[in-house]
Protein backbone atom coordinates (compact mmCIF):
# COMPACT_ATOMS: atom_id res chain seq x y z
CA UNK A 1 0.00 0.00 0.00
CA UNK A 2 1.49 3.14 -1.08
CA UNK A 3 1.49 5.80 1.38
CA UNK A 4 2.49 9.63 2.14
CA UNK A 5 3.97 10.56 5.10
CA UNK A 6 2.34 14.13 5.21
CA UNK A 7 -1.31 15.05 6.03
CA UNK A 8 -3.47 18.01 4.42
CA UNK A 9 -4.51 19.03 7.89
CA UNK A 10 -0.70 19.81 8.59
CA UNK A 11 0.02 20.75 5.67
CA UNK A 12 -2.65 23.46 6.42
CA UNK A 13 -1.04 24.23 9.48
CA UNK A 14 2.65 25.01 7.85
CA UNK A 15 0.72 27.11 5.18
CA UNK A 16 0.55 26.37 1.25
CA UNK A 17 4.10 26.67 0.56
CA UNK A 18 5.01 23.92 2.63
CA UNK A 19 2.34 22.14 1.18
CA UNK A 20 3.09 21.96 -2.27
CA UNK A 21 6.57 21.41 -1.52
CA UNK A 22 6.10 18.20 0.00
CA UNK A 23 3.91 17.42 -2.92
CA UNK A 24 6.48 18.66 -5.66
CA UNK A 25 9.13 16.19 -3.46
CA UNK A 26 6.69 13.36 -3.87
CA UNK A 27 5.68 14.06 -7.39
CA UNK A 28 9.50 14.11 -8.35
CA UNK A 29 9.73 10.38 -6.52
CA UNK A 30 10.84 7.18 -9.19
CA UNK A 31 9.23 4.60 -7.11
CA UNK A 32 5.81 3.36 -6.35
CA UNK A 33 6.82 3.43 -2.33
CA UNK A 34 6.48 7.08 -1.82
CA UNK A 35 7.78 8.25 1.16
CA UNK A 36 7.36 11.83 1.88
CA UNK A 37 9.54 14.65 3.40
CA UNK A 38 8.55 15.90 6.89
CA UNK A 39 6.37 18.97 6.63
CA UNK A 40 9.32 20.89 8.71
CA UNK A 41 12.01 19.90 6.09
CA UNK A 42 9.98 20.77 3.47
CA UNK A 43 9.06 24.52 4.87
CA UNK A 44 13.06 25.17 5.67
CA UNK A 45 13.71 23.92 2.42
CA UNK A 46 11.49 25.38 0.06
CA UNK A 47 9.20 27.89 1.67
CA UNK A 48 9.18 31.55 -0.02
CA UNK A 49 9.70 34.62 1.97
CA UNK A 50 6.26 36.24 3.07
CA UNK A 51 4.33 37.80 0.26
CA UNK A 52 6.02 36.18 -2.17
CA UNK A 53 3.64 36.58 -4.94
CA UNK A 54 4.15 33.26 -6.62
CA UNK A 55 2.38 31.55 -3.32
CA UNK A 56 -0.89 33.59 -3.55
CA UNK A 57 -3.01 33.17 -6.18
CA UNK A 58 -4.80 35.60 -8.89
CA UNK A 59 -7.40 38.00 -7.41
CA UNK A 60 -10.24 36.25 -9.72
CA UNK A 61 -9.30 32.91 -8.62
CA UNK A 62 -8.81 34.01 -4.86
CA UNK A 63 -12.85 35.02 -5.23
CA UNK A 64 -13.61 30.94 -6.22
CA UNK A 65 -11.38 29.63 -3.81
CA UNK A 66 -13.65 32.01 -0.92
CA UNK A 67 -16.19 31.19 -1.59
CA UNK A 68 -15.62 27.14 -1.50
CA UNK A 69 -13.98 28.23 1.85
CA UNK A 70 -17.39 29.30 3.10
CA UNK A 71 -19.59 26.77 1.61
CA UNK A 72 -16.87 24.34 3.82
CA UNK A 73 -17.53 26.58 6.94
CA UNK A 74 -20.96 26.32 6.48
CA UNK A 75 -21.04 22.15 5.61
CA UNK A 76 -19.02 21.99 9.25
CA UNK A 77 -21.14 24.58 11.31
CA UNK A 78 -24.14 22.95 10.27
CA UNK A 79 -22.74 19.28 10.64
CA UNK A 80 -23.79 17.98 6.81
CA UNK A 81 -23.26 14.44 6.69
CA UNK A 82 -20.99 13.62 3.02
CA UNK A 83 -23.79 12.61 0.48
CA UNK A 84 -25.30 16.01 1.34
CA UNK A 85 -22.29 18.30 1.78
CA UNK A 86 -20.78 16.53 -1.58
CA UNK A 87 -24.32 17.94 -3.43
CA UNK A 88 -23.41 21.20 -1.76
CA UNK A 89 -20.16 21.37 -3.42
CA UNK A 90 -20.76 20.48 -6.67
CA UNK A 91 -23.77 22.82 -7.06
CA UNK A 92 -21.75 25.96 -5.86
CA UNK A 93 -18.81 24.64 -8.26
CA UNK A 94 -21.43 23.63 -11.52
CA UNK A 95 -22.86 26.86 -10.93
CA UNK A 96 -19.74 28.83 -10.68
CA UNK A 97 -18.15 27.30 -13.84
CA UNK A 98 -21.28 28.17 -16.01
CA UNK A 99 -21.72 31.47 -14.89
CA UNK A 100 -17.52 32.53 -15.29
CA UNK A 101 -18.43 30.79 -18.50
CA UNK A 102 -21.31 32.68 -19.08
CA UNK A 103 -20.26 35.96 -18.43
CA UNK A 104 -16.90 35.02 -20.86
CA UNK A 105 -18.92 33.87 -23.78
CA UNK A 106 -20.95 37.32 -23.51
CA UNK A 107 -17.64 38.61 -25.18
CA UNK A 108 -16.39 37.38 -28.20
CA UNK A 109 -12.78 37.65 -27.54
CA UNK A 110 -11.52 36.34 -23.84
CA UNK A 111 -8.41 37.95 -24.10
CA UNK A 112 -8.87 41.09 -25.36
CA UNK A 113 -12.61 41.59 -24.63
CA UNK A 114 -12.57 40.85 -20.65
CA UNK A 115 -12.79 44.01 -18.93
CA UNK A 116 -13.45 46.44 -22.05
CA UNK A 117 -16.57 48.86 -21.50
CA UNK A 118 -19.76 46.85 -21.57
CA UNK A 119 -18.44 43.39 -21.35
CA UNK A 120 -19.76 41.26 -18.00
CA UNK A 121 -17.86 40.87 -15.33
CA UNK A 122 -17.00 37.14 -14.44
CA UNK A 123 -16.49 37.92 -10.71
CA UNK A 124 -19.79 39.90 -10.52
CA UNK A 125 -21.46 36.38 -12.18
CA UNK A 126 -19.01 34.58 -9.89
CA UNK A 127 -20.15 36.27 -7.04
CA UNK A 128 -23.82 36.66 -8.09
CA UNK A 129 -24.26 33.02 -8.56
CA UNK A 130 -22.06 31.98 -5.13
CA UNK A 131 -24.24 34.12 -3.20
CA UNK A 132 -27.86 32.78 -4.51
CA UNK A 133 -26.44 28.64 -3.91
CA UNK A 134 -25.86 29.15 -0.78
CA UNK A 135 -28.32 31.22 0.32
CA UNK A 136 -30.67 28.56 -1.05
CA UNK A 137 -28.59 25.82 0.45
CA UNK A 138 -27.91 27.26 3.82
CA UNK A 139 -31.35 29.80 4.54
CA UNK A 140 -30.07 30.18 7.72
CA UNK A 141 -26.75 31.83 6.95
CA UNK A 142 -27.97 33.72 4.32
CA UNK A 143 -27.22 36.52 5.39
CA UNK A 144 -23.08 35.81 6.73
CA UNK A 145 -23.01 34.80 2.88
CA UNK A 146 -24.24 38.12 1.45
CA UNK A 147 -21.98 39.64 4.24
CA UNK A 148 -18.91 37.46 3.31
CA UNK A 149 -15.76 39.45 1.94
CA UNK A 150 -14.45 38.31 -1.45
CA UNK A 151 -11.54 40.26 -3.79
CA UNK A 152 -12.61 43.15 -5.13
CA UNK A 153 -11.88 42.45 -9.27
CA UNK A 154 -12.46 45.14 -11.87
CA UNK A 155 -13.05 42.98 -15.06
CA UNK A 156 -16.44 44.64 -16.87
CA UNK A 157 -19.33 45.75 -16.26
CA UNK A 158 -20.63 44.45 -12.45
CA UNK A 159 -24.34 44.74 -13.29
CA UNK A 160 -24.95 42.99 -16.28
CA UNK A 161 -22.12 40.18 -14.47
CA UNK A 162 -23.96 39.91 -11.59
CA UNK A 163 -27.75 39.45 -14.03
CA UNK A 164 -25.85 36.61 -15.66
CA UNK A 165 -24.64 35.08 -12.17
CA UNK A 166 -28.42 35.41 -10.84
CA UNK A 167 -29.81 33.55 -14.06
CA UNK A 168 -26.94 30.64 -13.75
CA UNK A 169 -27.79 29.85 -10.35
CA UNK A 170 -31.53 29.77 -10.62
CA UNK A 171 -31.07 26.96 -13.68
CA UNK A 172 -28.67 24.71 -11.41
CA UNK A 173 -30.94 25.06 -8.56
CA UNK A 174 -34.05 24.31 -10.32
CA UNK A 175 -31.81 21.23 -11.54
CA UNK A 176 -31.35 20.40 -8.16
CA UNK A 177 -34.96 20.14 -6.93
CA UNK A 178 -35.32 17.29 -9.26
CA UNK A 179 -32.54 15.68 -8.07
CA UNK A 180 -34.25 12.98 -5.84
CA UNK A 181 -31.82 14.05 -3.05
CA UNK A 182 -34.88 14.43 -0.53
CA UNK A 183 -36.63 11.43 -1.51
CA UNK A 184 -37.90 9.37 1.29
CA UNK A 185 -37.30 6.01 2.06
CA UNK A 186 -39.66 3.28 2.72
CA UNK A 187 -37.65 0.28 2.64
CA UNK A 188 -37.58 -2.20 5.38
CA UNK A 189 -33.76 -3.03 6.81
CA UNK A 190 -33.15 -6.43 6.18
CA UNK A 191 -31.94 -9.20 9.06
CA UNK A 192 -29.77 -11.90 9.18
CA UNK A 193 -26.65 -13.61 9.83
CA UNK A 194 -24.19 -10.96 8.50
CA UNK A 195 -26.74 -7.80 7.98
CA UNK A 196 -25.40 -4.48 9.20
CA UNK A 197 -27.39 -3.36 12.63
CA UNK A 198 -27.41 -0.01 14.16
CA UNK A 199 -24.97 0.52 16.35
CA UNK A 200 -25.70 4.05 18.02
CA UNK A 201 -27.19 4.35 21.14
CA UNK A 202 -30.03 4.98 20.99
CA UNK A 203 -30.31 2.82 17.69
CA UNK A 204 -30.93 5.32 14.87
CA UNK A 205 -31.87 5.04 11.30
CA UNK A 206 -29.21 4.65 8.72
CA UNK A 207 -28.02 7.52 7.00
CA UNK A 208 -29.54 8.15 3.78
CA UNK A 209 -30.65 4.86 2.12
CA UNK A 210 -32.39 6.17 -0.73
CA UNK A 211 -28.86 7.94 -1.88
CA UNK A 212 -28.01 5.61 -4.58
CA UNK A 213 -30.96 6.82 -6.59
CA UNK A 214 -30.09 10.23 -6.23
CA UNK A 215 -29.72 11.74 -9.81
CA UNK A 216 -25.91 11.80 -10.81
CA UNK A 217 -23.89 13.82 -13.26
CA UNK A 218 -21.93 11.65 -15.29
CA UNK A 219 -22.92 8.18 -14.29
CA UNK A 220 -25.99 7.01 -15.85
CA UNK A 221 -27.62 6.09 -12.40
CA UNK A 222 -26.47 4.53 -9.50
CA UNK A 223 -25.53 1.15 -9.87
CA UNK A 224 -23.72 2.00 -13.02
CA UNK A 225 -20.46 1.01 -11.00
CA UNK A 226 -22.20 -0.98 -8.57
CA UNK A 227 -19.47 -4.01 -7.55
CA UNK A 228 -20.06 -7.88 -7.56
CA UNK A 229 -20.98 -8.80 -3.57
CA UNK A 230 -18.58 -8.66 -0.75
CA UNK A 231 -17.57 -12.15 0.26
CA UNK A 232 -20.25 -14.27 1.95
CA UNK A 233 -21.00 -14.14 5.65
CA UNK A 234 -18.89 -17.38 7.12
CA UNK A 235 -16.82 -17.82 3.83
CA UNK A 236 -13.26 -17.54 4.55
CA UNK A 237 -12.57 -14.70 2.38
CA UNK A 238 -14.57 -12.84 5.28
CA UNK A 239 -12.98 -14.38 8.36
CA UNK A 240 -9.72 -13.21 7.07
CA UNK A 241 -10.90 -10.10 6.17
CA UNK A 242 -12.47 -9.61 9.80
CA UNK A 243 -9.36 -11.08 11.36
CA UNK A 244 -7.37 -8.40 9.45
CA UNK A 245 -9.09 -5.76 10.55
CA UNK A 246 -8.72 -7.31 14.80
CA UNK A 247 -5.38 -7.50 14.06
CA UNK A 248 -5.44 -4.05 13.47
CA UNK A 249 -7.30 -2.83 16.27
CA UNK A 250 -5.01 -4.75 18.77
CA UNK A 251 -2.03 -3.74 17.88
CA UNK A 252 -2.57 0.11 16.07
CA UNK A 253 0.50 1.85 16.33
CA UNK A 254 0.91 5.96 17.59
CA UNK A 255 1.33 6.46 13.08
CA UNK A 256 -1.83 4.30 12.48
CA UNK A 257 -4.13 6.05 14.83
CA UNK A 258 -2.74 9.24 13.67
CA UNK A 259 -3.31 8.63 10.28
CA UNK A 260 -7.17 7.93 10.96
CA UNK A 261 -7.61 10.96 12.96
CA UNK A 262 -6.18 13.01 9.90
CA UNK A 263 -8.59 11.58 7.10
CA UNK A 264 -11.58 11.06 9.64
CA UNK A 265 -13.39 13.98 8.73
CA UNK A 266 -16.20 13.23 10.93
CA UNK A 267 -19.30 15.12 11.87
CA UNK A 268 -18.63 19.19 12.51
CA UNK A 269 -15.82 19.21 9.69
CA UNK A 270 -16.01 19.57 6.01
CA UNK A 271 -16.42 15.99 5.38
CA UNK A 272 -14.09 13.86 2.98
CA UNK A 273 -15.14 15.74 -0.04
CA UNK A 274 -14.34 19.30 1.69
CA UNK A 275 -11.21 17.30 2.61
CA UNK A 276 -10.15 16.85 -1.17
CA UNK A 277 -11.13 20.68 -2.10
CA UNK A 278 -8.69 22.28 0.26
CA UNK A 279 -6.47 20.16 -1.23
CA UNK A 280 -7.45 20.94 -4.74
CA UNK A 281 -7.38 25.00 -3.65
CA UNK A 282 -3.76 24.35 -2.12
CA UNK A 283 -2.52 22.84 -5.68
CA UNK A 284 -4.95 26.04 -7.62
CA UNK A 285 -3.05 28.71 -5.39
CA UNK A 286 0.30 27.68 -6.41
CA UNK A 287 -0.44 27.34 -10.32
CA UNK A 288 -1.35 30.66 -10.28
CA UNK A 289 -4.57 29.91 -11.78
CA UNK A 290 -7.07 31.82 -13.93
CA UNK A 291 -11.19 32.01 -12.16
CA UNK A 292 -11.88 30.12 -15.52
CA UNK A 293 -9.45 27.45 -14.51
CA UNK A 294 -10.04 27.13 -11.17
CA UNK A 295 -13.98 27.46 -11.14
CA UNK A 296 -13.51 24.24 -13.99
CA UNK A 297 -11.37 22.31 -11.46
CA UNK A 298 -13.44 22.53 -9.11
CA UNK A 299 -16.70 21.74 -11.05
CA UNK A 300 -14.93 18.23 -12.36
CA UNK A 301 -14.02 17.76 -8.70
CA UNK A 302 -17.22 17.92 -6.79
CA UNK A 303 -19.23 16.49 -9.28
CA UNK A 304 -17.21 13.38 -9.38
CA UNK A 305 -17.42 13.01 -5.58
CA UNK A 306 -20.81 13.47 -5.79
CA UNK A 307 -21.16 10.57 -8.35
CA UNK A 308 -19.05 8.94 -6.14
CA UNK A 309 -21.10 9.25 -3.20
CA UNK A 310 -24.25 8.13 -4.94
CA UNK A 311 -22.38 5.28 -6.26
CA UNK A 312 -21.13 4.19 -2.70
CA UNK A 313 -24.36 4.00 -1.15
CA UNK A 314 -26.38 2.33 -3.88
CA UNK A 315 -23.81 -0.35 -2.86
CA UNK A 316 -24.01 0.28 0.57
CA UNK A 317 -27.67 -0.32 0.77
CA UNK A 318 -27.99 -3.09 -1.93
CA UNK A 319 -25.47 -5.11 0.07
CA UNK A 320 -26.37 -4.11 3.72
CA UNK A 321 -22.94 -5.64 4.72
CA UNK A 322 -22.17 -5.33 8.82
CA UNK A 323 -19.13 -3.55 9.98
CA UNK A 324 -15.64 -5.27 11.48
CA UNK A 325 -16.60 -4.40 14.77
CA UNK A 326 -20.22 -5.64 14.59
CA UNK A 327 -18.67 -9.48 13.26
CA UNK A 328 -15.96 -8.99 16.15
CA UNK A 329 -17.03 -7.17 18.48
CA UNK A 330 -13.68 -6.61 20.34
CA UNK A 331 -12.27 -4.31 17.44
CA UNK A 332 -12.14 -1.32 18.60
CA UNK A 333 -12.94 2.05 16.37
CA UNK A 334 -10.87 5.36 18.05
CA UNK A 335 -12.82 7.63 15.48
CA UNK A 336 -16.23 6.60 15.49
CA UNK A 337 -18.45 3.88 13.89
CA UNK A 338 -20.59 5.43 11.38
CA UNK A 339 -24.40 4.44 11.46
CA UNK A 340 -24.83 2.80 7.94
CA UNK A 341 -23.30 -0.68 5.82
CA UNK A 342 -19.95 -1.08 5.47
CA UNK A 343 -19.46 -2.04 1.71
CA UNK A 344 -18.12 -0.47 -0.21
CA UNK A 345 -15.87 2.80 2.09
CA UNK A 346 -17.62 6.13 1.25
CA UNK A 347 -13.78 7.57 1.77
CA UNK A 348 -12.17 5.77 -0.59
CA UNK A 349 -14.77 6.19 -3.08
CA UNK A 350 -15.02 9.53 -2.24
CA UNK A 351 -10.87 9.81 -2.47
CA UNK A 352 -10.40 7.69 -5.60
CA UNK A 353 -12.62 9.90 -7.54
CA UNK A 354 -10.83 12.84 -6.14
CA UNK A 355 -7.48 11.96 -7.29
CA UNK A 356 -8.20 10.52 -10.32
CA UNK A 357 -9.53 14.24 -11.65
CA UNK A 358 -6.74 16.47 -9.39
CA UNK A 359 -4.12 14.01 -11.05
CA UNK A 360 -5.42 14.73 -14.39
CA UNK A 361 -5.82 18.50 -13.81
CA UNK A 362 -2.02 18.88 -11.73
CA UNK A 363 0.12 15.59 -13.89
CA UNK A 364 3.27 16.10 -11.71
CA UNK A 365 1.16 15.21 -8.53
CA UNK A 366 -0.54 12.42 -9.71
CA UNK A 367 1.82 9.85 -8.02
CA UNK A 368 1.29 12.02 -5.02
CA UNK A 369 -2.45 12.72 -4.86
CA UNK A 370 -3.13 8.57 -5.47
CA UNK A 371 -0.90 8.63 -2.36
CA UNK A 372 -3.27 10.13 -0.49
CA UNK A 373 -6.27 8.46 -1.60
CA UNK A 374 -4.73 5.17 -0.71
CA UNK A 375 -4.11 6.56 2.68
CA UNK A 376 -7.39 8.10 3.49
CA UNK A 377 -8.65 4.51 2.36
CA UNK A 378 -6.41 2.47 4.82
CA UNK A 379 -7.10 4.92 7.27
CA UNK A 380 -10.27 3.28 7.98
CA UNK A 381 -8.65 0.21 8.16
CA UNK A 382 -6.68 1.83 10.52
CA UNK A 383 -9.45 2.87 12.31
CA UNK A 384 -11.36 -0.44 12.96
CA UNK A 385 -14.24 1.27 10.91
CA UNK A 386 -13.67 -1.12 7.71
CA UNK A 387 -12.58 -3.87 5.91
CA UNK A 388 -9.74 -4.13 3.01
CA UNK A 389 -12.21 -4.91 0.34
CA UNK A 390 -14.57 -1.79 1.13
CA UNK A 391 -11.51 0.06 0.94
CA UNK A 392 -10.17 -1.19 -2.52
CA UNK A 393 -13.10 -2.11 -4.29
CA UNK A 394 -14.12 1.68 -3.20
CA UNK A 395 -10.67 3.36 -4.60
CA UNK A 396 -11.24 1.37 -7.91
CA UNK A 397 -15.23 2.72 -8.19
CA UNK A 398 -13.64 5.69 -7.47
CA UNK A 399 -11.10 5.78 -10.28
CA UNK A 400 -13.34 4.91 -12.59
CA UNK A 401 -15.73 7.89 -11.35
CA UNK A 402 -13.15 10.50 -11.98
CA UNK A 403 -11.87 8.99 -15.28
CA UNK A 404 -15.49 9.13 -16.16
CA UNK A 405 -15.90 12.49 -15.38
CA UNK A 406 -12.86 13.50 -17.13
CA UNK A 407 -13.93 11.47 -20.49
CA UNK A 408 -17.12 13.32 -20.55
CA UNK A 409 -15.40 16.91 -19.97
CA UNK A 410 -13.51 16.40 -22.82
CA UNK A 411 -16.11 14.94 -25.19
CA UNK A 412 -18.65 18.29 -23.88
CA UNK A 413 -15.38 20.84 -23.92
CA UNK A 414 -15.95 21.85 -20.88
CA UNK A 415 -19.55 22.59 -21.64
CA UNK A 416 -21.44 21.55 -17.81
Amino acid sequence: MTRIGVCPRRLRAAGTAAALAALAALAACGSDAVTAPSIEDAAAARAPAAGDARWTPRADARAVLAWQELARTLVARRAIDPPMASRAYALLAVAQHRAVRAALDAVPDHGGGRGRRGAPSPSAALASASVRVLGALFPGDAGAVAAHPVPAVADGDASAGAVIGHEVAERVLAEAATDGSDRAWSGVIPVGPGRWFSSASPIAAPLRPSWGSVRPWAMRSGDHFRPPPPPAWGSPALASAIAEVRRYSDERTAEQLRIAHVWADGAGTSTPPGHWNEIAAELLARQDASAERAAHVLALLNMAMMDAGIACWDSKYEYWLLRPSQADGAITTPVGLPNFPSYVSGHATFSGAAAAVLGAQFPSHRRALRAMAEEAAMSRLYGGIHYRFDSDVGLDMGRRIGELVLVLDRQRRGEW
